[in-house]
């Protein structure tokens, strides 16, 4: 209990240790926030005129999928130019039609801007809501010649679709929901209080820790050094972060989050005293900057580039900062 109180009083006389945690409080939550400035703007779309049920379908796939409706083309196509929306759609009033017919090439006009963040994305939702509307069709041009009514193969595609017999689609992402405009904040969010949290852990937890057992050690050996000086500095410095890291989750609603900081802290301190232990000097401190840097850029932050170099994906596993995306 002494070597406790007397690691948390010199922490008191440690003003990099005092900084570190107020960055790993203040600065998470400051970085979601600053998220929903720079959120993905909603795609939109319209109909071209009067729509018909299947065209009314389609506008309600749509509006799930988290596209806003506008009153007109013109207004769908101010809305992408202006940089109100990310993308745009128009859609044709009189859907059923061409659908009878089995002609879905050039349907949906779709309208993007240079800037666009996630024209991919809302191209396979519209996609997929087109497919999901067509889909009776395709059934009703399979059983053609069977005795059966159009209407009678339609309404019983939508009865057994609304019973849940028959399959669909929808876009998810990785954690097996439909893709929110909240996202952005939790990946900012994580992303600042990994990479804080890394770089507290080892620059003032692990490399001060290690050099100052080390010292002790020479004076008093290696048993009383760990016991009075490595183990309680370490229980009070993992304490302290994981507190602050915890407030700043629950200031930012994600009480989900709290268990897994305290495994994370855990993790990279044994990481920082064992890379401190390997023989060199001064070397550590800039591989661990590399790692940091790194993290920065191949952490699914801002974008998340194993889409574009699926091999990211494997790589950044071995990242201390991904550890917290891997738990969360």
């Amino acid at each position: 209990m002494k070597a406790l109180f007397f690691s948390f009083k010199r922490l008191l006389v440690t003003p990099w240790f005092s900084v570190f945690l107020l960055l790993v409080l203040i600065a998470p939550v400051f970085a979601r926030r600053a998220a929903a400035d720079v959120a993905v703007p909603s795609p939109v779309y319209a109909v071209s005129e009067e729509a018909d049920a299947d065209a009314a379908r389609l506008s309600a796939l749509l509006d799930e999928a988290g596209f806003v409706r506008r009153e007109s083309a013109e207004a769908v196509y101010e809305a992408v130019a202006g940089g109100d929306a990310d993308a745009g759609l128009i859609l044709p009033g009189r859907l059923s039609a061409s659908l009878r017919e089995g002609s879905t090439e050039g349907l949906i006009r779709f309208i993007k801007s240079p800037n666009a963040l996630l024209p991919d994305l809302w191209q396979e939702h519209a996609a997929a809501a087109l497919f999901s509307v067509y889909a009776p069709y395709i059934m009703a041009d399979a059983l053609d010649g069977s005795g059966l009514s159009e209407e009678e193969i339609l309404h019983a595609y939508y009865e057994n679709i609304g019973a849940g017999t028959l399959f669909s689609f929808e876009i998810l992402n990785e954690k097996g929901r439909v893709n929110a405009f909240t996202d952005r904040q939790e990946r900012f969010f994580t992303g600042a209080i990994s990479l804080l949290l890394f770089a507290s852990v080892f620059y003032v937890a692990a490399e001060p820790l290690y050099d100052e057992t080390r010292r002790l050690a020479a004076r008093t050996g290696k048993k009383k050094a760990v016991q009075n000086l490595l183990l309680p500095g370490a229980l009070i410095r993992s304490l302290l972060l994981w507190l602050a890291a915890s407030a700043a989750a629950l200031i930012c609603g994600r009480p989900d989050i709290v268990l897994p900081l305290l495994l994370y802290i855990l993790l990279l301190l044994i990481f920082g005293l064992i890379l401190k232990a390997l023989p060199g000097q001064n070397w550590q401190g800039l591989f661990c900057l590399f790692l940091l840097l790194t993290s920065l850029a191949v952490c699914p932050i801002y974008t998340d580039l194993s889409l574009i170099i699926p091999l990211l994906a494997r790589l950044r596993v071995f990242l201390p900062p991904y550890w917290l995306w891997m738990m969360v």
